[in-house]
């Protein structure tokens, strides 16, 4: 209970965002060229940042799924109570699978500033979105799509394989992308 409680307040330090870089220029600017659509990105730099600040200093994640055309938001969650994952509410699963729009992007947060893990690949995939994007709570910003499925379990033991050599998770999970993407109908980028 002690744990819920520290997160409801925003007392995990180590998820917490740094607002004055989240309010800065700089990071604004990640969001001008993510889609052609000016309104499509301002749509995308608001919810991050309310995303961010609603789950400061928590595990949890918030994600929209946004039409890439009009910038209008299709589903929400919000309020998870899951640590470290989306879970789709059944109205989130039934909107966002028969959407008829064509260009669906999603955002969503990662508390640990971690890439886009299988999970995050393959929810692309079978939502058809065009893409994706994760807001780290660090600041940074990556980009994925996809279009295929890929093995959770190949995913996995590349991770494990690069951390059991001396990388870090986050460049494990970079190295592992990379290294899937040879196979795979993936893409990652991380947006500068």
């Amino acid at each position: 209970m002690v744990a819920l409680e520290n997160q409801r307040y925003g007392r995990n330090k180590s998820t917490q965002i740094n607002s004055t870089y989240i309010e800065s220029g700089e990071y604004r600017r990640k969001f001008d060229n993510l889609t052609p659509n000016d309104e499509v990105n301002r749509v995308l730099y608001a919810k991050a940042k309310e995303m961010l600040k609603h789950r400061s200093g928590t595990l949890y994640e918030d994600m929209y799924w946004i039409d890439g055309d009009t910038g209008k938001i299709i589903a929400r969650e919000i309020n998870s109570e899951t640590e470290q994952q989306i879970v789709y509410s059944n109205a989130v699963r039934k909107t966002v699978s028969s959407y008829k729009g064509g260009n669906l992007i999603a955002i969503h947060t990662h508390p640990h500033s971690m890439p886009p893990s299988a999970a995050d690949f393959n929810s692309c995939y079978r939502g058809g979105y065009a893409c994706g994007y994760i807001a780290c709570h660090n600041g940074k910003l990556y980009g994925y799509s996809s279009d295929e499925k890929i093995p959770v379990t190949i995913y996995n033991a590349y991770v494990e394989r690069f951390v059991k050599v001396g990388n870090s998770e986050s460049d494990a999970q970079e190295k592992a992308i990379e290294r899937i993407k040879k196979n795979y109908k993936i893409d990652f980028w991380e947006v500068l």
